[in-house]
């Protein structure tokens, strides 16, 4: 004897079929004609993984230093006597607490990005950071090498920049037809 065969699936909702995508979760097919999710990128999360990466590249890096740098040693001299000691500081516990402070005020402005006045508050601040780098490049070439680590700043904050004042900007809607 065989089994019985298994029960109709139940109907969607409103007692219509379920539609077969996902993202119209049941919906008959009359309630969505007109409906058209948002075209093109979304700019305030591409903004907010640029605040995720820059982070956690600044705390890997201070991470790195207290690791390899874990002791300075220097050199003191007595007012009194003249004598120059050498005095060693352990600097690995400092940087690793500042990586952790770094870390979570970097968490806090990656959740801030998603509101206008911090968007607008951090472009101005990197405008600020672009106008200092591009004034320490100039010094640079004055004295006759450009730093690597300058360029890189620079180019970071005009990138950063950019996503920034395009997650101002509206999304584009697609054409209704």
């Amino acid at each position: 004897m065989a089994a019985p065969p298994p029960p109709p699936p139940p109907p969607g909702l409103y007692g219509y079929a379920p539609v077969a995508s996902p993202s119209t979760r049941g919906i008959p097919g009359a309630a969505l004609r007109g409906f058209q999710p948002a075209a093109g990128t979304d700019w305030i999360a591409v903004a907010r993984w640029c605040t995720i990466g820059y982070g956690v590249l600044l705390v890997v890096t201070l991470v790195v230093i207290g690791l390899v740098v874990q002791h300075i040693n220097v050199p003191i001299t007595d007012p009194g006597t003249g004598l120059t000691t050498i005095q060693t500081f352990d600097i690995g516990p400092a940087f690793a607490v500042a990586a952790i402070l770094l870390g979570a005020v970097m968490a806090v402005f990656a959740w801030l990005t998603q509101y206008t006045a911090a968007r607008v508050i951090f472009l101005v601040l990197d405008a600020l950071a672009l106008l200092s780098a591009i004034s320490q490049i100039s010094v640079e070439t004055r004295s006759g090498g450009v730093g690597f680590l300058g360029l890189v700043t620079v180019a970071f904050d005009l990138a950063y920049g950019g996503v920034l004042v395009m997650s101002l900007l509206p999304r584009s809607q697609p054409a209704y037809t």
